[in-house]
């Protein structure tokens, strides 16, 4: 067990407690302005994109994304706006 600085705490990534996915806690942790490139080859959902992910999140806490599909169809790119 080590004491960290906040300047080094805020370099580690969290996840909340519980079952969540890569892509959700990548989502939570972005701040605002930044983006998230996800392949196509990444994402094994078979019934739902990104943007369904996104939307869950957004009714579970004040975090808003802008999610958009790529246009050469290899994979989407998400915001967070809010």
């Amino acid at each position: 067990m080590r004491k960290l600085n906040e300047e080094e705490a805020k370099l580690i990534i969290t996840k909340p407690i519980g079952r969540v996915s890569r892509f959700r806690v990548e989502a939570i942790n972005l701040k605002v302005g930044e983006y998230l490139l996800i392949e196509k080859k990444e994402w094994d959902w078979k019934s739902a994109t990104p943007s369904v992910m996104c939307r869950r999140v957004e009714k579970r806490s004040a975090l808003r994304f802008d999610c958009k599909r790529m246009l050469d169809d290899t994979g989407w790119l998400i915001k967070r706006i809010k």
